[in-house]
């Protein structure tokens, strides 16, 4: 049977109607297995979703602690390095220290600038009447020596080294007793 084309055509348009109802039935009846390969689909697509997100957030928290490193080091490299400039500091404040705590720049200083001179020691008189008394004497008795033999002491002389315990002695009590 030889048909013509625009036959072929009407009869394709004709069951096209046909066969698209028969379609839609099928996928009705179908549809509860598509659902239930859907779920399936769904349940063991989860593993894998969850597993990436899992390896993202790793990545992230990974990131975050690297970042975290990061600025510790830059903050300890920056410490260390004002550690050095402070000990540099240090070093050179102790030598200015030295240089400004030598007595020869003091006493030149304080002879210069301020007018300072050594004290006589006989107008150096001390806290404890009878120790200063006992050191005048003394001094009058080196004097004396000094001047010549025809004038005699008044009073015995004394070494040097008891006077001056002596006058350590009576200034430590006066300090212990106030």
């Amino acid at each position: 049977m030889v048909v013509s084309k625009s036959a072929q055509l009407a009869e394709t348009y004709i069951e096209r109607p046909a066969t698209y109802k028969w379609q839609k039935t099928r996928l009705e009846l179908l549809e509860p297995e598509q659902q239930q390969r859907r779920a399936k689909r769904r349940s063991e697509a989860a593993p894998f979703v969850l597993m990436v997100l899992l390896i993202f957030f790793v990545a992230f928290a990974y990131m975050c602690l690297d970042a975290k490193i990061g600025m510790a080091g830059f903050m300890i490299n920056d410490l260390d390095s004002q550690i050095e400039e402070l000990q540099t500091l240090s070093l050179r404040t102790e030598l200015e220290i030295g240089v400004l705590s030598s007595l020869a720049r003091i006493e030149s200083y304080a002879k210069l600038h301020l007018g300072m001179i050594y004290p006589d020691i006989g107008a150096v008189h001390y806290m404890d009447q009878q120790v200063s008394n006992m050191l005048a004497v003394q001094l009058a008795v080196l004097a004396v020596d000094d001047a010549g033999p025809e004038m005699e002491p008044e009073v015995a002389p004394r070494p040097v080294l008891a006077v001056w315990a002596e006058a350590m002695r009576s200034y430590h009590l006066l300090t212990t007793h106030n």
